[in-house]
């Protein structure tokens, strides 16, 4: 079997296995680890063990960091910085009224792990694979690998509710798009990557509060709903408005070069 055979079969391994080490590793830290320190080390585990299936297998080129058109790149990320942190603007200001602790500082290093670590599965790692598997298939690589980053968000539902939930999952799906777009556009990972922790800083409120949790974040159905349906929307028009971004982008010469 020729290597460009083993694409789709990479991708659909990477889609499938990182909610499944994401529970698993959840099950392991949850006897063996603190709870304060459990989404710190799940994180890392599943970061370190993606790098490795990366390097070793899947060997897809992580496009870090290159400092040229700042300008251009500045504008690839105005879309992203307008629709995911403007709403977050009132959550930031509550932010910003806590009374300092060092448990901020720490809460804030959790969040940017996350995004080092979805940013580096499903925008440095499965979308060249996609690339690769779907070639010339720019819209339908976006769309499956922000789709794929969405799902992921089901493993919520063995702490939260289907009606926080089911929300979340359109909304990381739209994230995931407008994430797609800034890394085809830049090149630079660390973009996407600052803008993830940037638009997840207001969850630093939520676990200083300590309701993180199905009592803490429960949503009257009707209004899940309507998130829902408001999302879907978004995100087609968002999915649209990318790929016209994009349409010129050839992704393997984007990413492989």
């Amino acid at each position: 079997m020729s290597q460009s055979r083993h694409y789709p079969w990479f991708a659909i391994l990477l889609i499938v296995l990182v909610p499944g080490l994401f529970l698993l590793v959840s099950l392991l830290t949850s006897r063996f680890v603190p709870v304060l320190y459990s989404g710190i080390v799940q994180d890392a585990v599943i970061l370190v063990a993606i790098w490795a299936l990366n390097h070793y297998l899947f060997k897809m080129p992580i496009k870090w960091w290159h400092s040229k058109h700042g300008w251009q790149q500045f504008l690839a990320c105005l879309p992203a910085l307008v629709l995911l942190l403007v709403p977050k603007l009132p959550a930031w200001i509550g932010l910003s009224k806590l009374p300092f602790s060092p448990m901020i500082l720490f809460y804030a290093g959790y969040i940017l792990l996350i995004g080092l670590t979805e940013e580096y599965i499903y925008r440095g790692v499965l979308l060249p694979l996609l690339a690769k598997a779907l070639p010339g298939k720019t819209l339908l690589v976006i769309i499956i690998d922000s789709l794929a980053f969405g799902s992921v968000h089901l493993i919520n539902l063995t702490g939260l509710n289907w009606n926080y939930v089911l929300p979340q999952l359109f909304l990381a799906a739209i994230t995931g798009v407008l994430l797609c777009g800034v890394y085809l556009k830049t090149k630079n990972l660390i973009l996407p990557i600052l803008l993830h922790a940037a638009s997840d800083l207001n969850m630093i409120t939520t676990f200083m509060s300590h309701t993180h949790n199905r009592a803490g974040l429960n949503t009257p159905w009707t209004i899940s709903l309507l998130i829902v349906l408001v999302a879907a929307i978004i995100f087609l028009l968002v999915v649209g408005f990318v790929y016209w971004q994009t349409r010129h982008i050839n992704i393997e010469k984007q990413l492989f070069n």
